[in-house]
């Protein structure tokens, strides 16, 4: 093995074995029996070393590399790079927040605290008061947010703070009008309530209503953007 196809080539194997047989806290083999091992010099374990802790799998120690808890942030940092703005990619955002956000509502409402139902009736009021379409967009992301959280779900809430940039951006596509805004702010009530009440039935319904709403904003506001977009006849 030479050159990079070495370097992605003990990754692998690597990335294997510390998934398949390694725990947290565990040391890998140095750097001197990793390259006698798969017969490469010692700067090619190096650069393999910064891909995996890159990844996440392992971090430094003055032990040596350490297998470390696993961290999606990276993985989910290099999908959230490939967005764009394009009404589709904001429908097909849409429609992603709706399957998860019901999907988890039966963990959401087995997992939601007095705190969480606090913190979700802060970010509704905020998201009210808000002076801009930004911060207004930010306390909806909040709100949401906290629900995730309630699931107790590591990867759902990882994926929902990784993805708060393009999410942030379609949530301001709604917040363009106050009565959008007060019209959220109304669904958001019932959604807490449903959430204070445990009844995932319906909470999902809540839910199912908020973003019917809200496929109708995004739809009035791409056709608004696509009429001030199109060329003078």
């Amino acid at each position: 093995m030479a050159g990079q196809s070495a370097v992605e080539d003990i990754r692998e194997t690597l990335r294997r074995e510390i998934v398949e047989r390694m725990e947290v806290g565990d040391l890998l083999p140095n750097e001197r029996e990793l390259a006698e091992r798969f017969g490469v010099a010692r700067n090619t374990v190096r650069e393999t070393m910064i891909h995996l802790e890159a990844f996440g799998l392992i971090e430094k120690t003055r032990r040596g590399a350490r297998v470390r808890q696993p961290d999606f942030d990276p993985i989910f940092s290099v999908f959230a790079q490939h967005f764009d703005h394009s009404g589709k990619t904001l429908g097909d955002v849409l429609n992603f927040r709706r399957i998860v956000e019901t999907g988890a509502a039966p963990l959401a409402v087995q997992g939601t605290t007095p705190e969480t139902l606090a913190r979700m009736a802060e970010a509704n009021e905020r998201m009210v008061r808000s002076l801009t379409v930004s911060a207004s967009a930010v306390s909806d992301y909040d709100f949401h947010m906290a629900m995730i959280e309630a699931t107790g779900n590591t990867v759902l809430i990882r994926m929902y703070r990784v993805l708060s940039v393009p999410l942030k951006f379609y949530l301001e596509v709604g917040k363009s009008r106050s009565l959008e805004t007060e019209e959220s702010n109304a669904q958001h009530m019932r959604i807490i309530e449903a959430l204070r009440a445990r009844d995932a039935a319906e909470l999902t319904a809540a839910l199912n209503a908020h973003f019917d709403h809200s496929g109708a904003v995004l739809a009035s506001a791409s056709a608004r953007l696509a009429a001030q977009a199109a060329p003078a006849s």
